[in-house]
């Protein structure tokens, strides 16, 4: 046979076939290689790369440290795309600061030895065992974290030259006292200003409209005009709450119940005492006779209360009184407790008693018979118990009852309903934003968005909302997110040029009047257009009634000179406003600063030279970034 395979295989039918399989494989080799994507880089700075595999370690870093932070609702934040883009974007703007930071730490000539680097790795705990530094765990950690050692060391290397650089940046900066009373004096600052007020909604009625302006107006802002995706859905919640409404319950369930748990509706007699107590390990005659000496006293009419704070040593009881907390059995030497529970009124004293600690005179203070409830008082107690008992282990076998149906006909809740019960709930379309609850549950949002499950339009599992409810649910109907055309969204394309437009025109008034006044006076200019001038008074640098910008603009123009300075300002609204600073007030400040104000106000100067520096390294540096590309929507 061996032979006839080998003589079949020499002829030409069979070198064709052998021929044509090499080739596949041969083309399918070069294609793997031609096909292998090129690593992309997510930016480069100053000429230095920054890998996707940089970026997808911290990444995931900072995604973990959400987790934590955030729990359950991580999952509504992560659903986001709008906010996971500029997470992502805030994760690469951070790498570029560390590259901008370690590059600037080598041109100043920071550098750390290996010594340096070996004593900080050997000083984390997180390698430590007992302590002490653990090679094995160094090792196994670093594997875990997908470093090989030459790896983590540099990474460490470049972490310590960062943190000299920062060290030098925060650490040197200081306050004193002159700049904090500076700070303070500014604060405190009160202006005198007069304005004037350009309502823009005057102009609407000049604006004329064109296809064209409306046409590049919705071109410009496409993005306010885009949908949010939008689900509408089926869904069956059960939960224990509402079988516990369903549920009956008998008078004799309730009577069963109370005398099943009375000792749960029984309090047991309650006793307070007092004590003095002469300290005495041993048989005393002399202690026990001082004792006695004290307790004729008392049966004297002495106070009790000031005999146990001259003689007690229980000082602690002895502040109070000689009052004690209230006594249960066991709480106390036996001997004590047999006599003090062997007390019958208050105001009634004891002989001398022997215990562990000494020799004690104790007085009942208040007595508190047992008490019962009766059952009339807690049967609706009882009853609410008995319901909520029933209810918790029913809700466990309809939970899986529910699971059961829903899994075996996929397609429809109706018989998943059924089978508990319960009804199907529909809604129409929303968006995440507009989900209510139980939908808007973390868990259930992250479900019913999900493309896949949108695809399927089959049952979810079970989803438990808490401990006693859960819900499954099920997409009916899906839309996508999209950009509404220019004839949806006419009308408000037109308000917005409208006022976008109103607004231009009251600004050009307000040039118009500016450059007036600046020949006469912003008095003289309001009159001749019939506006109002107002003025502030002693206005405060912070709060106060005044709008918020028109005080910005104030508290950011020149003190006045010989003749009062007048600025345009353009307000959120659309309104333009003409301000006038008429008189600046400074605050007399004598106030010494406390030292941890000081201190304060040094890390506040060197947060922001901080910022300053990394804000002038970013300007003069040559920086390209590439997140869109090297980054899939998978993360």
């Amino acid at each position: 046979m061996l032979e006839r395979i080998r003589e079949g295989s020499q002829g030409i039918i069979a070198k064709s076939i052998l021929g044509l399989v090499i080739l596949t494989f041969a083309l399918a080799g070069v294609g793997s290689y031609l096909s292998k994507p090129a690593e992309v880089n997510v930016a480069e700075v100053n000429g230095e790369k920054i890998s996707r595999a940089d970026f997808d370690q911290a990444f995931q870093n900072e995604r973990s440290r959400l987790q934590q932070q955030f729990g359950e609702m991580y999952a509504t934040l992560a659903a986001d795309s709008a906010y996971m883009n500029n997470f992502r974007s805030e994760v690469l703007e951070r790498l570029i600061d560390e590259t901008l930071q370690k590059q600037f730490a080598a041109e100043l000539g920071l550098r750390v030895s290996d010594d340096q680097v070996r004593e900080a790795i050997r000083g984390m705990t997180e390698f430590q065992v007992d302590g002490q530094f653990n090679n094995d765990r160094y090792q196994a950690l670093l594997r875990q974290a997908g470093y090989q050692p030459d790896q983590f060391r540099e990474l460490m290397r470049e972490q310590m030259s960062r943190n000299q650089l920062l060290i030098g940046l925060l650490s040197s900066e200081f306050a004193t006292v002159k700049d904090m009373q500076l700070l303070a004096k500014l604060q405190q600052q009160s202006r005198d200003i007069e304005f004037v007020r350009i309502a823009a909604a005057d102009f609407a009625a000049k604006v004329e409209l064109t296809e064209q302006m409306l046409q590049d107006y919705y071109t410009t802002n496409l993005q306010q005009f885009e949908t949010e995706q939008k689900v509408a859905v089926n869904y069956v919640e059960v939960s224990a709450a509402a079988l516990a409404s369903d549920t009956e319950v008998t008078e004799q369930q309730v009577a069963d119940y109370y005398q099943a748990n009375k000792a749960r509706y029984t309090r047991d007699e309650r006793r307070q005492v007092a004590h003095i107590m002469l300290e005495a390990e041993e048989d005393d005659a002399e202690v026990a006779a001082k004792a006695e000496a004290i307790l004729q006293q008392l049966k004297a009419g002495a106070d009790f209360a000031q005999l146990a704070k001259a003689e007690s040593a229980d000082t602690f009881s002895a502040e109070n009184g000689g009052v004690l907390d209230w006594l249960a059995a066991g709480d106390v030497d036996p001997e004590f407790e047999r006599v003090a529970f062997g007390m019958k009124e208050a105001g009634e004293l004891s002989p001398v008693v022997r215990s562990a600690y000494g020799y004690h005179i104790i007085k009942l203070v208040t007595l508190e018979p047992a008490q019962v409830q009766e059952l009339a008082d807690v049967s609706a107690d009882i009853a609410n118990s008995i319901k909520q008992d029933a209810a918790t282990a029913k809700f466990y076998e309809v939970q899986q009852r529910l699971a059961e149906v829903s899994f075996e006909v996929p397609d429809t809740l109706e018989d998943a309903a059924a089978a508990v019960d319960a009804k199907v709930i529909s809604t129409p379309l929303f968006s995440r934003n507009e989900a209510t609850a139980p939908l808007s549950a973390p868990a259930v949002m992250s479900k019913i968005f999900d493309s896949g499950f949108i695809k399927e339009r089959l049952n979810s599992e079970v989803i438990e909302l808490d401990n006693q409810r859960a819900i499954v649910v099920r997409v009916t109907d899906y839309q996508p997110k999209r950009t509404q055309s220019l004839e949806e969204v006419k009308a408000q394309v037109e308000a917005a040029v409208r006022a976008e437009q109103s607004s231009l025109l009251a600004k050009a008034k307000g040039e118009e009047i500016l450059a007036g006044a600046a020949q006469s006076s912003l008095k003289a200019q309001a009159e001749q257009a019939s506006l109002t001038l107002e003025q502030s008074v002693d206005t405060p640098r912070f709060g106060g009634t005044l709008d918020g910008q028109i005080r910005a603009k104030a508290f950011a123009m020149p003190r006045p000179a010989d003749k009062p300075a007048i600025e345009l300002a353009t307000l959120a609204n659309g309104d333009t406003a003409l301000v006038s600073v008429l008189a600046v007030k400074d605050a007399e400040v004598t106030m010494v600063p406390e030292p941890a104000q000081l201190e304060r106000l040094a890390e506040q100067q060197a947060e922001q030279h901080y910022r300053a520096v990394i804000a002038a390294l970013k300007a003069k540096a040559d920086i390209s970034r590439n997140l869109r590309e090297a980054v899939t929507d998978t993360q």
